[in-house]
């Protein structure tokens, strides 16, 4: 077993600024006060999401089971015919249209609310090249 060096421990050195240890006048006004947890824009936020999260599933379905819309997806896409994609992903019968971006190796597609109220979104990507 190796020997190691003993040192002795000086709480002066290891203190942390914002540790309970060094509140003093001059530091008790830099600790951050939080507000009361209220829940209810994390519950609406959340409730939103769940219409966001049924859209996202027929979007990602289709893709998955027609190689045929993928690929006329891919073809669109790839030749910059952007109102053809939004037109394909519109016609799939979704609530919430996403914001669609597509460069040589794949798609992105940015769910978010169609009321404008803007307190969550889901942004899928996904690849169709290396």
């Amino acid at each position: 077993m190796e020997d190691f060096p003993y040192f002795l421990y000086d709480p002066g050195l290891f203190q942390s600024p914002g540790g309970a240890a060094n509140m003093n006048n001059e530091t008790a006004g830099l600790v951050r006060s939080y507000s009361t947890p209220n829940p209810d824009l994390l519950v609406k936020s959340a409730k939103t999401s769940q219409s966001l999260f049924l859209d996202v599933k027929k979007v990602m379905d289709t893709i998955a089971t027609s190689k045929p819309f993928s690929n006329r997806l891919m073809t669109a896409a790839q030749s910059s015919e952007k109102s053809v994609v939004e037109e394909m992903i519109r016609k799939i019968g979704i609530n919430n249209e996403p914001d669609i971006m597509y460069n040589p190796d794949g798609i992105r597609f940015d769910f978010h609310p169609k009321t404008g109220d803007i307190n969550c979104h889901i942004i899928v990507s996904l690849k169709w090249r290396d």
